[in-house]
């Protein structure tokens, strides 16, 4: 079944984003979510159905309840998705797939993460989670060996490929002056990142993202009554996902430097 303009946005809103001491969960779906109600004319008693993404259970207690709690709701369906980091976006394509399918008219599309309360600093610690494909290694850790082995295979000396990650962050962070609600907001120079302290060879401090708290929300409904709602709905053309039954490191001849 394609859903190719049968499914559009017509209310979007999001958090700041940050190290929100200030609040819990809730007020960042709070944020989040009035945000979209407002900017798609609805309310929460117009929503049909929730989908939610969160990666961090523990945080936010079990299933779609943080949501369900925080606004308020009941009566409909929700459900949440833990997926890493493609949780928010899994919860979109779940929303999407429920308008194509006619069943719902209106649904609900929310993500949040509140990391910087529960102790995880990002940097992978203890024991993976299999017993046997260990999968505890940092996120900076995992992405220097990819690195590392791209200069190697492609003849770029670790100073020549440094420098081109540096371009990277810089360009990243200028892109952050223009999103008010952005986690960072200072311009960086590349001799700025090659200056910072190193994370994970060759990785620096600046190469790295930050821990942010936030949320994000989208309204989404039928395509034909989309007008309904805002005079400039956003038609969904398709949407991707894919997951590998095998670590991609544990595949023969896996050399990090392609899918």
């Amino acid at each position: 079944m394609s859903i190719k303009d049968k499914v559009a946005i017509v209310g979007m809103g999001c958090s700041k984003f940050g190290e929100r001491w200030d609040c819990g969960l809730s007020d960042l779906i709070i944020e989040a979510s009035c945000e979209a109600f407002e900017n798609a004319h609805v309310k929460p008693e117009d929503i049909q159905a929730v989908f939610f993404g969160e990666g961090n259970q523990p945080n936010g207690g079990t299933g779609a309840t943080p949501v369900a709690d925080t606004l308020k709701m009941s009566g409909i369906p929700m459900m949440r998705n833990e997926n890493f980091c493609a949780s928010g976006h899994a919860a979109l394509i779940q929303a999407a797939l429920a308008i194509a399918s006619e069943e719902y008219d209106v649904v609900m599309a929310v993500g949040a993460e509140k990391l910087k309360d529960t102790g995880y600093g990002g940097l992978g610690v203890g024991r993976g989670w299999n017993p046997v494909f260990k999968t505890r290694r940092t996120g900076p850790g995992s992405f220097a060996m990819i690195a590392s082995r791209y200069f190697a295979k492609y003849g770029i000396s670790p100073e020549e490929g440094k420098a081109l990650l540096a371009k990277i962050a810089v360009k990243n962070h200028h892109n952050g002056t223009f999103a008010p609600k952005a986690h960072f907001h200072k311009e960086l120079t590349v001799e700025d990142v090659l200056k910072a302290p190193i994370i994970a060879c060759p990785l620096g401090l600046f190469d790295c993202c930050g821990n942010s708290d936030g949320s994000a929300c989208a309204i989404l409904t039928r395509a034909d009554i989309a007008e309904k709602y805002t005079d400039r709905p956003i038609y969904i053309k398709g949407y991707g996902m894919a997951v590998d039954s095998t670590l991609s490191q544990s595949r023969p001849g896996f050399d990090w430097t392609s899918h």
